[in-house]
C-alpha cells in the first residue's frame, strides 16, 4: 500500500490535488483536516492510499 498526505493552504487547490491523485488510482481515507498554523494560516490536509498491485 502507498500512503500520501496532500496539503495546501487553499481548499480549492487541495481539491484539485485530490482529484489528480484519484485519477492515479489513490482513494481518500477519512475526511479533510484543517490545521490552524501559528502564523494565522489554515492548512488543509487529506490522506490518500493506493493498494499495491
Amino acid at each position: 500500500m502507498n500512503y500520501v498526505i496532500l496539503d495546501d493552504f487553499e481548499i480549492k487547490n487541495l481539491q484539485e490535488k485530490v482529484n489528480a491523485y484519484i485519477k492515479k488510482g489513490y482513494r481518500p481515507t477519512g475526511g479533510v483536516s484543517a490545521v490552524n498554523q501559528k502564523d494565522g494560516f489554515i492548512e488543509y490536509l487529506q490522506s490518500m492510499v493506493k493498494e499495491d498491485q
